[in-house]
């Protein structure tokens, strides 16, 4: 996986999910199938290295709870995570605990924060 720190996104990126909620992202990194292995682990990562936790504490709630990480894997990175074989094109957005996470079909991971204060 590859980290990057550009400090934000292009408005071509900009998350939709929530419209009314505002979201800062706080964490990217490069997934590539042919050398770090499945999109779950590098998903897990990048939401360790988001929340400053070791990988092996992001487990409450299990990941699969939220989103089905195979079948994004299929549509967009083939079956055999071959890179001929890239099924679709596009993103996929879904929340993980308090974060927003987007996998796109390049390959990058981004998660995102709510940059509003939570209403108690």
């Amino acid at each position: 996986m590859t980290k990057s720190d550009n400090g934000g996104i292009g408005s071509d990126d900009e998350s939709t999910l929530d419209y009314d909620t505002h979201w800062r992202q706080v964490e990217q990194q490069l997934y590539e199938p042919d050398r770090d292995g499945g999109l779950t682990t590098a998903i897990v990562f990048a939401l360790a290295d988001a929340e400053d936790v070791s990988p092996s504490e992001v487990k409450s709630p299990p990941l699969y709870e939220s989103v089905d990480v195979a079948g994004i894997e299929r549509t967009f990175f083939g079956l055999n995570n071959d890179k001929k074989s890239r099924q679709g094109t596009g993103a996929v957005e879904f929340r993980y605990t308090g974060y927003l996470v987007k996998v796109r079909s390049d390959g990058w991971i981004q998660v995102y924060e709510s940059s509003e204060p939570e209403q108690v």
